[in-house]
Parts: structure tokens; C-alpha cells; sequence
């Protein structure tokens, strides 16, 4: 049995001891009956798919890039939210990236197996170097591979047809399936890209282990630029991704997020703020705002809960200031609902709202409290993740693109339907995946960062003004398209029609970002001087 690496940096940081995690849970299938009882609702015999052994290879020429070792933590983590049996091979000597160091870990090995046992307790994680040959590779391992993999010679046994590889450069994500990407492309990564890469291979991980046919994996070739939401599935598109320079694309991991209110601190929100620590963040403030308390069920969809959290009930919004206490900002909490906190929210000078809750069709008010740039994120009970930006007077509003329910209604987001493989006949159950957040939260950064951009690349912020404003995208079938849509103002709209309202200057008006709500490009240069 596994027990908890106890090194801590201090009390909020601290990890769970072994004998925390027995007190409440004396037995393993009791943790996992309080963690996955929605997916076990579903589904008879969760062994099936949750016993299935995973490999995850850390790349030995590109282990010491922040942006390998950002896909490793993150595919870890979310993998051991409903895997049990993984093991982490990867160099033991490799140091965390500079921007990677907190709570008092230094060694990537350190920091990947702390986070694995903060998830899961019970489970059955190892992180070995490559140099470890006394451990007997399970026969039916699925295999996930992490950069480049010019050279495979540490891998045994060999590369197989089915093993996945997985890498970001630039913007960009490339996935392969049965060999590796070949040299090295020493290239700056932004964040979102690194997030969207592990989301995709934990989504490729998850499916072969649940049983989904091949043609409904991950592509064997693909590239997605996330800032141009450009997308290919062919091996040449792929090769020559790889080789073209970035420049065009600034790549940033500075982020000035100004003053800023996430609302909703739940599997999308929480996957945020542990993205949004990967950078060096600055700004004024930043706000979170959430009713709910971590409960042992958080923990199967959300990268930044752990076992702690749930025995002790931590508030959503403690552990989000927490977690970004290292940074230089500061940080508030809200505990509330949206519709307590709403209209003294509208009168505050935030520059954007990242809006994650959607209680009682609350987006469909916001509105009409005349808000700054709104971004939202989503995830759907059927394998869809998306993000979304709404620009005040140029763009759709958020009453345009989710209008109120006629009924009161909240969806399980973050599910999708897997085969129930023992089950006497073959049917269907729904299942938590937890790397449908992590992507919407990629998708949601890359769009935050975009703005930030606009305000120091002048060139750029036409391109992004007028570039789309959504993005979804459906796992359940593999990865056969992404389509950028863009939304515009909408005269018909009343609540496009109240952001077009002269009072709007007195509320969202004020946001740093409003010279990007005028049309002319004379008055967007005048807002932006001012």
C-alpha cells in the first residue's frame, strides 16, 4: 500500500497522512465508493476499466523544459482520478522548472508522486527512472508518451502501434500515434498549450482503457494552433507545424491579470487556478467567488482538490487563494451564490469576469449588470468541452449564446457515456472525465492571455477583436475538427442592447479592455491612450 509523501511546506500546504486518509476511509473501496459514486451509479463493475495498468514516459532530451514537465503533472493528476495502477518513468535526477517549484519541492519526480497520492491514497502509483529495469512492464499497459522522443532507446519493451505520443510547442499541440515526433524543437510554450496537450492524451489514456474502438481514439497525426483555432489531421500538417517559428504568436508566461473575478470555483475553476499558477502572475486583485465546499466526490474531476481538502471540508474559494498565495497579487474571496453578490459585483471595476456558474440561469442575467469582457467555459454530459468570450458592443452576449432555461435545470457536466464492458450485455454507462475541465480551463487561459496581449501588442489587437469567440469541441468520437465560431453583437438582443446603452461607460465601461468594444479603430486607439 502506497502511503502519502509527507513533506510540507507549510500547514496549508501539507499533505494527508496515511492514517488521516484510514480514520475516514478504513478500506480502499470505501474512499472510491464516497469518490465515484456518480460514475458508480452507472455502472456495475467499475474494475473494468479503473485496474487497466498505465505507463506515463517522460521525454530524457526535453525532461528539463517547463513545458514537458507542465504535460507530465498535469496528465498524472488527472489520470489517477480514476486509474489505480500507474506507474511515471521519467529521469529521477531531473529538477522541477523554475516555475514549477512550490511547497518546497524541487525534484519533478517528487512533486508528480505527491500530487498522484494527494488524488488517491489507495491507489497504486510508482514514479521510477528509466534506469530501473527490475520492474516487469504489465503485458496489456496502456502507454502515454511526453515530448519529443527523438531517441527511444531507454524505452522496453518497444514502441507499440497503439502507444500515443504528445507534445506543444509555440501554441500548438501535436499528437502521434506509434512513433515518436523525432528532433527536438526547442521552442517557448504558452501554458494553454501545454494544458490542452495533457487533457488530450489523458482523454486518449482514458478511452483505450474503457474500451472505445480505435477509430474512436485520439488522431494518429494531429496539430491544433489554440490561437488561431486551427486544426489538421494530417501527418504533413503535423511535420511542418513543427518547424515554422512562433513569432507571429507572442508566447508569454507573464500574466498581468489586472482586476479580476472568477465566479465559480468547481471543476472548470479549480482546473484554472492550477493552470494559472504555471505562470508569474501579477496584477491587482483577484476575486473568487463560490458557495460550495469540497466534498470527497470533487475530487474525480478537478486537478487542484485533494484528500485534505475533502476530510476537512475546505471552502472552494479558501483553497483557490491558497494555492495562488505564492504569487504577487492579492487575492479575495466571495462565499456566496451569484445572485447574492451580482449587483455589488456590477459596481465594481473589475476588467474581466470569468464566469463559471450558471445557477438558476445566471448568465443569462449578466447583462444586464453592464459587465466589463466576459469569459466563459463549459463542459457537457456527453464528452464536450468549449470556451467562450464576449466582448461587450462588438460581440454576442452571454443572454445571446445561453439563454435561460424555461425550467430549472443543472447538468452533470464533465460526463460522458463509456462502454460497460461487465455487464452481462454489452451497454452504456455514464463516467466522470475529469480532463474535459483541464481542456475547457486551457481553452478559457488562452483567451485571458490573448487579451493581456492586446494591450502591449498593438498590431494584434485588431486580430483578436475580430477573431472568433467560441470554441467547442466533442471527445466522444475522437478529435475530427475544431470549428471556431464568431458571434456578434446582436440588435435584437436585449441584453446586447443594454451593453450598447450609454450607462454601460459607468460599469464594464471602465474595464482596461474597452477600447476593444469600439467598432472604429480611431476610438479604440483613443480608450487604449486613455
Amino acid at each position: 500500500m502506497n502511503r502519502f509523501n509527507n513533506k510540507t511546506n507549510d500547514n496549508k500546504h501539507r499533505s494527508v497522512t496515511s492514517e488521516e486518509a484510514f480514520g475516514k476511509w478504513e478500506k480502499a473501496e470505501s474512499f472510491y465508493r464516497d469518490r465515484d459514486n456518480r460514475t458508480a451509479l452507472q455502472i456495475e463493475n467499475l474494475a473494468f476499466y479503473v485496474a487497466r495498468p498505465i505507463e506515463i514516459w517522460l521525454d530524457p532530451i526535453s525532461i528539463d523544459s517547463a513545458a514537458v514537465q507542465e504535460i507530465g503533472l498535469l496528465i498524472c493528476n488527472l489520470t489517477v482520478r480514476w486509474a489505480r495502477r500507474v506507474v511515471v518513468r521519467l529521469s529521477a535526477s531531473a529538477s522541477l522548472a523554475k516555475n514549477l517549484r512550490r511547497d518546497g519541492f524541487e525534484s519533478l519526480a517528487d512533486r508528480i508522486s505527491s500530487e498522484m497520492r494527494a488524488a488517491d491514497p489507495f491507489g497504486d502509483f510508482s514514479v521510477l527512472d528509466y534506469t530501473v529495469t527490475n520492474q516487469v512492464a504489465a503485458p496489456n499497459a496502456l502507454r502515454l508518451f511526453i515530448g519529443s522522443w527523438a531517441d527511444v532507446s531507454v524505452v522496453e519493451p518497444v514502441i507499440s502501434k497503439d502507444d500515443y505520443f504528445i507534445d506543444a510547442s509555440g501554441w500548438s499541440v501535436f499528437g502521434k500515434r506509434g512513433a515518436g515526433f523525432g528532433q527536438y524543437v526547442q521552442v517557448e510554450t504558452s501554458v494553454p498549450a501545454t494544458a490542452l496537450a495533457a487533457s488530450l492524451a489523458a482523454a486518449d489514456l482514458f478511452k483505450r482503457a474503457v474500451g472505445h474502438a480505435r477509430a474512436e481514439w485520439m488522431p494518429d497525426n494531429f496539430v491544433w494552433n489554440i490561437w488561431e483555432q486551427r486544426f489538421s489531421d494530417t501527418e504533413f500538417a503535423v511535420s511542418a507545424a513543427r518547424t515554422q517559428s512562433n513569432n507571429e504568436f507572442p508566447v508569454s508566461r507573464d500574466l498581468d491579470v489586472g482586476r479580476t473575478l472568477l465566479a465559480g470555483v468547481g471543476a472548470i475553476g479549480s482546473a484554472l487556478v492550477y493552470l494559472m499558477d504555471f505562470m508569474n502572475l501579477s496584477g491587482e486583485e483577484l476575486v473568487f467567488l463560490d458557495r460550495d465546499q469540497v466534498e470527497t466526490s470533487n475530487l474525480n474531476r478537478s486537478p487542484l482538490f485533494n484528500v485534505l481538502h475533502a476530510l476537512e471540508n475546505w471552502e472552494k474559494t479558501r483553497i483557490a487563494v491558497n494555492y495562488l498565495s505564492r504569487h504577487q497579487i492579492k487575492l479575495s474571496e466571495r462565499r456566496g451564490t451569484w445572485q447574492e453578490h451580482a449587483a455589488h459585483i456590477a459596481r465594481e471595476p473589475f476588467d474581466q469576469w470569468i464566469s463559471l456558474t450558471n445557477e438558476d440561469g445566471a448568465w443569462a442575467s449578466v447583462p444586464y449588470l453592464l459587465p466589463p469582457v466576459v469569459l466563459h467555459g463549459t463542459t457537457t454530459s456527453g464528452w464536450g468541452f468549449g470556451a467562450g468570450r464576449h466582448i461587450p458592443r462588438c460581440e454576442d452576449c452571454t443572454l445571446c449564446r445561453m439563454p435561460r432555461p424555461e425550467i430549472k435545470f443543472r447538468a452533470l457536466c464533465a460526463q460522458g457515456e463509456i462502454p460497460n464492458g461487465e455487464a452481462d450485455a454489452p451497454t452504456v454507462a455514464t463516467a466522470s472525465l475529469p480532463f474535459l475541465s483541464a481542456a475547457s480551463a486551457a481553452l478559457l487561459l488562452a483567451e485571458i492571455i490573448k487579451l493581456n496581449i492586446s494591450l502591449n501588442y498593438v498590431h494584434l489587437a485588431e486580430s483578436i477583436s475580430v477573431a472568433g469567440n467560441e470554441v467547442a469541441v466533442d471527445l466522444r468520437f475522437g478529435l475530427f475538427a475544431v470549428t471556431p465560431l464568431k458571434r456578434v453583437h446582436n440588435e435584437s438582443c436585449r441584453g446586447c442592447r443594454a451593453s450598447a446603452s450609454e450607462k454601460w461607460l459607468e460599469f464594464g465601461g471602465r474595464s482596461r479592455y474597452r477600447f476593444l468594444s469600439e467598432t472604429s479603430e480611431k476610438k479604440r486607439s483613443e480608450l487604449k491612450a486613455a
